[in-house]
C-alpha cells in the first residue's frame, strides 16, 4: 500500500466505527515524508470534531520535553541538574532528583495536587519542598512531574508557563490550538465522554482538567498540531528541525531506563518520549527507532504519538470514548 493510499483507509474505517457506535469520533494526523493529511470524523455532543481541540490530549508531555530542550539550548538548566539549582527548600529526598529523572520518569513521585496553591511556581515549590519519591522501579507519573517541570520553565525564564510555550513552540510551528493552562476565550471540548452514558476518564480528572497549577492534565492540542511537533522533531534527528539541534532532539529521545505504564507493564523511555511503541502497541511496520506516546483512560487507549525515524513517518491521533482499544492497532496497521 503506498502512503498516499493510507489516509483514505484509515477515514473509511474510523466511519465504519463511528457507524456502529464503537467509537465516538477521532482526530488523526498522517505524515509520511513531504505529504501529510488530516482526518476528523465523527462528533462529541454538540461539538464537530474538525473545530474542537480535545482536552486530554497530552500534549503536556512531548511539548515540556522540547521546551527543557529548547531551556538547555540556551544554557538556562542542565538536563543533570539537581532541583537544589532551582528550589532552595528541597526536602532531603528531592534534593538529588535531576531534570532527566523528571522527563525520563525515573523518580516515583506521589500525585501531590496542592490545591490551595496560588501558583504553579508555588505548587513545584511545595512538591519540591514535601515528596517522598515512594520505592520500587520507575514509575510514570506525568501529574506531578509535569508541575515541577512547569515550575523550573517558569523560574528560569522569568515568565509564565503559558508564554512561554507559545513564543517558543507553538508560534514557530504555527500551531493554533496548543495550550498546557487555560486561555481565555479558547473553550475546549470534552471529547472524551459520550453524552454522559459512557465516561473514560475519572470524574475527579476531568474536574480538575486544564488548570493553570496543573499542566500534567495532559493539555489540549488537536491532532495535527501534535503531529506538526512529532514532523518538526523527526525533522530535528536530521539536523533539519525548526526547533531543537540534532543533538538534543537525540538526547531527549535515546533510550532510557524502563518505566512502568499503567497496565501495559515496563516500558523503554527517553527524555520525555516512550521508546518501545512497535512492541506489542503499534501494528506490524513500525520500526524499532519509533518513539511517542501513549494515552491511556482507564484500560482503553485514546491517544497516540508515534514517530518513525527510519520511515519518515508521522502518526497522531485521538479517539473520543472508544468502546474496544483493538482498533488503535488496526488504524496504526493500515497507516
Amino acid at each position: 500500500m503506498s502512503a498516499s493510499e493510507a489516509p483514505a483507509r484509515i477515514r473509511r474505517m474510523l466511519e465504519q466505527l463511528v457507524e456502529r457506535r464503537l467509537l465516538l469520533g477521532g482526530q488523526v494526523f498522517h505524515r509520511h515524508g513531504s505529504e501529510s493529511h488530516r482526518i476528523a470524523v465523527g462528533e462529541a455532543p454538540g461539538v464537530g470534531a474538525a473545530e474542537a481541540a480535545g482536552r486530554l490530549y497530552c500534549a503536556n508531555k512531548p511539548v515540556l520535553a522540547v521546551i527543557a530542550g529548547l531551556a538547555a539550548q540556551d544554557g538556562l538548566l542542565g538536563f543533570q541538574d539537581p532541583l537544589t539549582r532551582f528550589f532552595g527548600d528541597c526536602a532531603p529526598a528531592m534534593a538529588a532528583v535531576t531534570v532527566a529523572d523528571l522527563l525520563g520518569h525515573a523518580v516515583r513521585l506521589p500525585p501531590s495536587l496542592h490545591r490551595d496553591s496560588p501558583s504553579l511556581d508555588e505548587r513545584g515549590r511545595r512538591i519540591a519542598a514535601t515528596a517522598t519519591p515512594r520505592q520500587g522501579p520507575a514509575h510514570y507519573n506525568a501529574q506531578s512531574t509535569s508541575a515541577v517541570l512547569g515550575a523550573i520553565v517558569e523560574r528560569v525564564h522569568a515568565r509564565p508557563l503559558a508564554d512561554v510555550v507559545e513564543e517558543r513552540v507553538a508560534r514557530p510551528l504555527g500551531l493554533r490550538d496548543l495550550a498546557l493552562v487555560p486561555r481565555p476565550g479558547r473553550p475546549y471540548g470534552a471529547l472524551h465522554r459520550r453524552d454522559g452514558q459512557l465516561r473514560f476518564v475519572p470524574v475527579d480528572d476531568e474536574a480538575r482538567g486544564l488548570d493553570a497549577l496543573n499542566p500534567g492534565q495532559a493539555g489540549v492540542s488537536t491532532a495535527a498540531d501534535a503531529g506538526l511537533l512529532y514532523a518538526d522533531l523527526l525533522e530535528s534527528l536530521d539536523g533539519r528541525g525548526t526547533l531543537l539541534s540534532q543533538a538534543t532532539a537525540r538526547r531527549l529521545v535515546a533510550a532510557g531506563p524502563p518505566v512502568h505504564l499503567y497496565d501495559l507493564g515496563e516500558r523503554s523511555w527517553g527524555l520525555g518520549f516512550q521508546r518501545d511503541l512497535p512492541q506489542g502497541i503499534l501494528g506490524a511496520g513500525w520500526g524499532p527507532g519509533t518513539f511517542g506516546h501513549l494515552g491511556t483512560a482507564p484500560r482503553r487507549i485514546v491517544v497516540v504519538h508515534a514517530a518513525d525515524p527510519e520511515a519518515g513517518r508521522v502518526l497522531t491521533m485521538r479517539l473520543f470514548s472508544p468502546v474496544d482499544d483493538r482498533w488503535v492497532r488496526q488504524l496504526t496497521v493500515i497507516a
